[in-house]
């Protein structure tokens, strides 16, 4: 007798951009283990529009009307489709990507009472802005009261899963965000003039105005120095951006993301707070050094000395990018050890083993068993 297919519901608000990578990756991996899946979402304005051609044959897709500006409005058009699926779809498994996503998805359950396993990924928890210490009061309060109904937390990173393991008091799962191998294929041929590159929206968590500030302090040192941020948002930055000349090269194709990584000499991470962000392991995977702002998930991709630098001051990464910049060795080396590492940890092979370790996905493709990635033995 055969046994019956894994049932998956993902819900994310958030269909763009690292989280929808993720959810990407982790439906490719548990459509290659046989299970059947459904994806809520909402979509954004980056969102692309092949959204079902980046998942693999025989996802099925519930769509939400994107906010527009009553979220109460928006909140209660979530909890319905998402009710509407559980309902009809009758999943093993229930994984809530985001904090939106995540707070409205507990509280169904909480309602509703499924009896279904869920999961809660927030890929960035929403409280971590260090100028926002109000809004982070309030947002720190909705998490620990979702967390009272019992899912499981899953963080994309250490850092994460440690934040998430003090909020709910139970032992955070760890799922690290991974990339597709093609990244750690692309052949290096940094551009003759010293380039710096960026991925990410034009949004206050990335800190474009940072960005656009170290720029200024390096060309001071380095003029001939060449700043990219590959992406767009929020108009206000791209201006400040380009005033500080910077190239905001809008959102690109994977492949032109690759050219961007391949003439690089440096990355630079600006970002206030992350979850485990998609765009530095990819350019660790392209052998490109990294320079990163000091928060949580920044500081646990990049190892300070080894594959990057982790600072905590614009002056700081302007600083290292000097120094990088001005030592091909050491760009040579960090650039090899960052490859190693993003081989090691952010690869669809490391991803696969933890994906299934997550889902309780036994090697022969039975049924979900007990949930044993804890953040203590990953």
């Amino acid at each position: 007798m055969s046994t019956p297919a894994l049932r998956i519901v993902h819900a994310t608000e958030c269909a763009a951009s690292g989280t929808l990578d993720v959810i990407v990756c982790l439906a490719h991996e548990l459509a290659a283990a046989g299970a059947r899946q459904c994806v809520v979402y909402s979509p954004r304005a980056e969102t692309p529009a092949n959204l079902a051609g980046r998942f693999p044959a025989g996802v099925e897709f519930a769509c939400v009307p994107a906010a527009r500006g009553l979220h109460l409005a928006f909140a209660r058009d979530f909890h319905a489709a998402l009710s509407a699926t559980v309902r009809t779809f009758d999943p093993d498994v229930l994984h809530l990507h985001s904090s939106k996503a995540g707070f409205i998805g507990r509280a169904a359950r909480a309602v509703h009472r499924w009896p279904c396993r869920v999961l809660y990924s927030p890929h960035g928890l929403s409280f971590l802005d260090p100028a926002a210490r109000a809004r982070n009061a309030v947002f720190r309060a909705l998490e620990w009261l979702a967390a009272r109904d019992g899912a499981v937390p899953v963080g994309c990173g250490r850092g994460e899963a440690e934040l998430l393991t003090r909020l709910s008091r139970c032992p955070a799962l760890l799922l690290e965000n991974c990339i597709e191998d093609f990244f750690l294929g692309i052949e290096r041929q940094p551009d003759a003039r010293p380039t710096i590159v960026t991925v990410g929206r034009l949004s206050r968590q990335k800190a474009p105005d940072s960005f656009a500030a170290v720029a200024c302090r390096v060309r001071a040192e380095v003029p001939q120095t060449r700043f990219v941020w590959v992406g767009d948002g929020e108009p206000h930055y791209r201006r400040e951006l380009e005033a500080a000349g910077v190239e905001v090269a809008g959102w690109c194709t994977r492949e032109a993301v690759a050219g961007y990584l391949a003439s690089a000499h440096l990355y630079l991470q600006t970002s206030r707070w992350e979850g485990l962000p998609i765009a530095v392991i990819q350019a660790l995977a392209a052998g490109v050094p990294c320079v990163v702002n000091d928060c949580v998930g920044n500081r646990d991709a990049v190892s300070h000395g080894v594959d990057g630098f982790v600072e905590n001051s614009e002056f700081a990464l302007a600083a290292a990018v000097v120094r990088v910049l001005a030592d091909q060795h050491l760009r040579v080396r960090l650039g090899a050890a960052a490859r190693i590492e993003a081989a090691r940890r952010f690869s669809r092979a490391a991803f696969r083993v933890q994906v299934r370790r997550l889902y309780g996905i036994t090697e022969s493709l039975a049924a979900p068993g007990p949930l044993e990635a804890h953040v203590a033995s990953a």
